[in-house]
């Protein structure tokens, strides 16, 4: 049982929401209710009240009079909005990262891009999430900006968790890691045009396919 108290319950029960939410244990679309989050998690309703609040304001939750919580489900502005800020951010990181690119920091990139390769070759999906993830991540962090990082692994967070339950088209993951391949080839030329075109045309084709997989409403 969590233990319930003050403004650390609320931060514990955001964190255990937004883990269920992000792993697909509470999946899009489902309802949020105070009391069988109680029953579930074992917080008050004053703390989840606070969290599920919190939550709104990150994106994750929606909260509608007469109805509730319920975990936000995908349409295609949210989805462009993720992924259009997910691509501007790693354009950022990379503008500022390439002056300080070292031998060793390319070489961890193609490290962990080969490792993203290797698990899809291998069929282990949750492996190759995490190893892309971490990529991605390290791109940014060698921006510097920490700032840019933090909002980077929310959205970052926050589409994957999707991706957890709508998968990816056809090959689509395979071009992925050929794309990131393109990345880093322009990156050892210091070429930032060429990085910055092969974000863009990767983040078009993952948004496209996502919105190609969300659920018909009506």
């Amino acid at each position: 049982m969590a233990q319930d108290g003050g403004q650390n319950s609320v931060e514990q029960a955001t964190q255990r929401i937004r883990e269920g939410i992000l792993t697909g244990e509470f999946t899009s679309g489902a309802r949020l209710k105070t009391a069988e989050l109680a029953a579930k998690l074992g917080f008050s309703s004053m703390p989840l009240r606070e969290a599920l609040r919190k939550l709104e304001g990150e994106g994750l939750v929606e909260i509608e009079p007469n109805r509730g919580a319920t975990v936000r489900q995908l349409d295609q502005g949210f989805v462009s909005d993720l992924y259009e800020l997910n691509t501007e951010i790693r354009i950022f990181s990379v503008r500022r990262g390439m002056p300080h690119l070292t031998l060793e920091r390319i070489r961890e990139l193609e490290s962990l891009a080969a490792a993203y390769r290797g698990h899809l070759e291998a069929g282990e999906d949750e492996a190759a999430l995490v190893a892309n993830r971490r990529f991605n991540v390290r791109l940014v962090e060698f921006g510097g900006n920490r700032e840019a990082l933090r909002v980077f692994e929310r959205g970052w967070d926050i589409i994957f968790s999707f991706r957890r339950s709508f998968g990816y088209g056809s090959g689509r993951r395979r071009i992925m890691a050929d794309e990131l391949q393109l990345l880093l080839d322009a990156m050892r030329r210091q070429d930032l045009v060429a990085a910055e075109a092969i974000l863009r045309m990767q983040n078009a084709a993952m948004m496209d396919d996502l919105v190609a997989r969300l659920p018909r409403k009506g």
